[in-house]
């Protein structure tokens, strides 16, 4: 990529860019296992990894990097002065005005992308391997709180009640590390609030009458999962049955995108949007964003919304939730992963996710005779791959789905 671009070096300036390139994670993010350091490559593949020398010792001990190519964040500018050649890119993105000026001393700066963006958004057979199994596991974990939430628990609990017992039986797998972000729990009201977190001392206490929203994700050894569903307590009344129904049509639209013919995801957001468009409602956020292998669970370039013209390629990881806010009165999302297969040169998603879509709140009038077929296969796959986890109960309510 230097010798293509006539340049002599490139700093890596993202974090998630560098775990990728060395194959390294780190500690320094609560919810995403990213080594905070910054990395200069020269077109005669020599490396500087600059970080604080406690944090690489691991990585010198593992002979993945050698003690000289390490370099104190200290000692950045020396480093640059101390280089030879005359041209550098750069990461418009994530390079900080400091490191931009020293830089710019010394070099002359041609070009400000990341290359890494997109090569690390396509996933290999491996990643992809490892996701697969880590949402298994995942799914495993948040099927068996849908069943208990919908069907054992009797007694009143808080929306962080229920996040913290979401969170107990993803930690029941020894694979499970830490949360991919902090978890969404919505009820009522609190639902229709796009980015909401419920805080002890001011959540609401979940009533029968409640839609619960819950989007939540995983780190796992090896993959990084991000779900949401939206379930009901008790029978809702037609109109939310009816809304729920159509963006349950768009991301079945999606999930079905024939990705030789509809290839950006500015294409696809569209098919996500146009069945709550023909009754007069829309979603103000994006239908999906691409997801990192064992790294952040938001990554560039892909995305499925209005304006990215990114060509999704094989390999990528992305979400698929399109959703609907009543202000003050509810709020609905469905949100699987999927990945991008091919077979016989057709393109096509594959999903991730493996968790119960709340029939309750389907009205299957509305379906047409592809998407029951859909549901049908999609709550089969669940129960093929994630009923080996689940007891006898649990089984049979997952059946009750096809």
């Amino acid at each position: 990529y230097l010798q293509k671009k006539k340049t002599d070096y490139i700093l890596i300036s993202a974090p998630e860019n560098i775990a990728w390139i060395l194959n390294i994670r780190g500690h320094d993010n609560p919810n995403s296992p990213i080594p905070n350091c910054r990395l200069i490559i020269s077109k005669t593949k020599k490396i500087y990894l600059i970080a604080d020398n406690y944090k690489v010792k691991t990585l010198i001990k593992e002979k993945k990097i050698n003690s000289r190519q390490v370099v104190h964040p200290k000692n950045f500018q020396n480093l640059v002065v101390g280089l030879n050649g005359k041209k550098f890119i750069i990461d418009k993105k994530s390079c900080s005005i400091f490191y931009e000026q020293v830089i710019k001393s010394k070099f002359k700066i041609i070009d400000s992308e990341d290359p890494t963006y997109l090569l690390k958004a396509l996933k290999n057979k491996k990643e992809i391997n490892h996701m697969v199994k880590s949402h298994i596991l995942d799914g495993a974990a948040l099927t068996k709180f849908l069943y208990w939430i919908k069907n054992i628990n009797k007694k009143k609990i808080t929306e962080v009640d229920a996040q913290n017992k979401l969170e107990k039986f993803r930690k029941k797998n020894k694979e499970y590390l830490f949360p991919s972000f902090q978890t969404i729990a919505g009820a009522g009201p609190n639902g229709a609030i796009v980015h909401y977190r419920a805080k002890k001392d001011s959540c609401r206490i979940i009533n029968k009458s409640d839609i619960f929203l819950c989007d939540s994700g995983g780190q796992y050894k090896y993959g990084t999962t991000d779900v949401t569903r939206t379930i009901c307590f008790s029978k809702p009344n037609n109109n939310i049955k009816n809304i729920f129904t159509k963006v349950l049509k768009g991301h079945i639209a999606v999930a079905n995108t024939n990705l030789n013919k509809i290839n950006t995801g500015k294409k696809i957001d569209i098919r996500a949007r146009k069945f709550l468009k023909i009754s007069g409602l829309d979603y103000a956020h994006g239908t999906g964003h691409g997801v990192g292998f064992f790294l952040n669970v938001h990554e560039g370039p892909q995305s499925i919304s209005k304006l990215n013209n990114v060509k999704i390629l094989e390999g990528m990881i992305l979400s698929n939730e399109p959703g609907y806010y009543k202000e003050k009165s509810f709020g609905i999302r469905i949100e699987n992963l999927v990945y991008v297969k091919k077979r016989n040169n057709n393109l096509f998603f594959e999903n991730l996710t493996l968790a119960p879509i709340d029939k309750d709140l389907i009205n299957f009038k509305l379906l047409t005779k592809n998407e029951k077929n859909y549901l049908f296969t999609y709550h089969l796959n669940v129960y093929s791959r994630l009923s080996k986890y689940l007891t006898i109960n649990e089984k049979k309510w997952l059946a009750s789905h096809f």
